[in-house]
């Protein structure tokens, strides 16, 4: 008897269980960017008490310099969206991603010129702005990666992982062994949906759909391997027939849990969206602030 007759599954359905690619933003990369910095940071911070240079000598006033023309370049980000001259220069999402490094590399550079030490209250108030700024722009990529989408795109991203598992509908399902798994995440998918109806979902509620996506993964991840190596697990199968099942089990939880994503970012969609809202209100008088304690700062250090 051949592995599939063993297992319980057709060749076709082994053939097709692999989820298509989705919309989902790579973080890895920003994440990565942000270790590396930070990695880099730590140790120039334990290095500064040997005082190899100090903010007013050749290296330490060009860090700062360049410090602050990367900051001046992150005003390009919001001019281009709102000067027509500069609309055509260039794609959003590049203006976006190079904004967004800047405000990381330009506080790191002026950290280092500092020395990691404030010595004047004028530099201290241009110091502090400045990490409110990146700390603020640091949160503002997070919400801003939720909402990017949009509502439709990430509906529509649900609806074809939907139609791909035939969740609701008549044709084969993908999870048609597992009846019992299916039942769970359509009702996950229908609570969710009457718990975010009319767009306000509380605070409360966009926590804990988290929360409860979280452990439903795990939950039907456990279900999942129990319902497709319980009734094998008695049968001799060789090495070939049970990688062949660990590799449709994987498959299968990628779908879940692909499934279980895509409900849980529908539904915090509005929340996510104001807090962008909220961010921006708070965000853009921090930039201004920084604007004019960096040009005090920069006038105050050249007139005394």
């Amino acid at each position: 008897m051949n592995s599939n007759a063993q297992t319980g599954y057709s060749s076709s359905q082994a053939e097709h269980r692999e989820p298509k690619p989705r919309t989902h933003s790579k973080e890895h990369g920003w994440k990565i960017f942000l270790l590396s910095v930070s990695v880099v940071l730590a140790i120039g911070y334990l290095i500064s008490t040997q005082k190899y240079y100090k903010p007013g000598d050749d290296l330490g006033y060009n860090m700062g310099l360049v410090g602050g023309i990367m900051l001046l370049a992150l005003l390009l980000y919001p001019l281009r969206k709102r000067i027509r001259i500069l609309r055509n220069i260039g794609i959003l999402p590049v203006w976006f991603k190079w904004h967004m490094i800047l405000g990381i590399l330009a506080p790191s550079l002026i950290l280092f010129h500092s020395t990691f030490y404030i010595g004047s209250i004028n530099a201290g108030m241009a110091m502090i702005a400045m990490l409110l700024v990146a700390g603020s722009g640091v949160f503002g990529r997070f919400f801003y990666t939720k909402i990017h989408n949009g509502l439709y795109g990430r509906q529509a991203s649900l609806k074809e992982l939907q139609d791909d598992m035939a969740i609701t509908g008549n044709t084969k399902s993908v999870l048609g062994f597992a009846p019992e798994i299916e039942k769970r995440l359509d009702e996950f998918r229908s609570r969710t949906a009457e718990v975010s109806k009319g767009g306000d979902v509380g605070l409360w509620h966009f926590a804990t759909i988290g929360i409860r996506a979280a452990i439903l993964s795990r939950r039907l991840s456990k279900d999942l391997h129990y319902v497709m190596f319980y009734k094998v697990k008695e049968k001799n199968l060789n090495p070939a027939q049970i990688q062949r099942l660990n590799m449709i089990y994987e498959q299968d939880l990628r779908h879940i849990n692909f499934f279980i994503r895509a409900v849980r970012d529908v539904a915090q969609f509005h929340t996510y969206e104001r807090l962008f809202s909220w961010w921006h209100i708070f965000h853009i008088p921090l930039v201004y602030l920084l604007v004019f304690s960096g040009i005090f700062h920069v006038i105050s250090v050249h007139m005394y």
